[in-house]
């Protein structure tokens, strides 16, 4: 109903306002990319214009939809699908190691419950190849206690949740969106995905294959 009425508080509009200082501090070249959740698609439509090969991923049709249409207007192409990861996208609808990064803004943290948050970090190790990113924006605690809103995590509580499958490359506390006065607080997360190590290509040397 958000997005057929037009008022989604948690869409980040043209793109995620942390989202170019994560790809260059990690030094992430264009690659395969699926966004989780990805809304209207304002993060994908901005890293396909830069080459990236991209697929979105969303639950809600109405934003599909808004997505698609912006992404004719923009002139991109983009992979859009519609479902609830990770059950509807098992194999071989998505591959394993079928992307070089994962991003979700404010997808994550909505798994509070163990049992469906370990099937999220499975479904996103396995989509993901060898020397994979994920960049997570996920709710802080911080300020007053909010009366509405996604659960709001500690650090402490990040990293418990993604130790074993992943290896955090940088936990930062920001906000949901930089330009935005009294935005929510809020942890970028990257992470890598833990393998034996043997053969991880380094940011410049991930594959560049499209599936679109």
């Amino acid at each position: 109903m958000a997005y057929q009425s037009g008022v989604v508080p948690w869409d980040p509009g043209p793109y995620d306002g942390n989202l170019p200082a994560v790809i260059e501090r990690h030094a992430i070249g264009p690659c395969r990319v699926v966004d989780i959740g990805c809304g209207t698609g304002g993060s994908l439509i901005w890293l396909a214009g830069m080459g990236y090969h991209c697929t979105g991923i969303e639950g809600a049709p109405a934003a599909i939809r808004q997505a698609q249409a912006k992404s004719k207007e923009a002139g991109t192409r983009i992979e859009w699908l519609v479902g609830s990861f990770p059950h509807d996208f098992a194999p071989p609808l998505l591959p394993d190691g079928s992307f070089d990064l994962v991003i979700d803004r404010g997808w994550f943290h909505l798994y509070t419950e163990a049992a469906e948050r370990a099937a999220v970090l499975a479904g996103i190790s396995r989509i993901l190849a060898p020397g994979g990113l994920w960049y997570s924006l996920i709710a802080g605690k911080g300020g007053e206690r909010p009366l509405s809103g996604p659960p709001r995590w500690s650090e402490a509580e990040v990293r418990s949740a993604l130790s074993g499958r992943f290896e955090i490359l940088e936990l930062r506390a920001s906000v949901f969106t930089p330009s935005e006065r009294g935005s929510m607080p809020a942890w970028i997360s990257v992470a890598r995905r833990q393998d034996d190590g043997a053969d991880r290509p380094e940011p410049s040397q991930r594959a560049r294959s499209s599936r679109r």
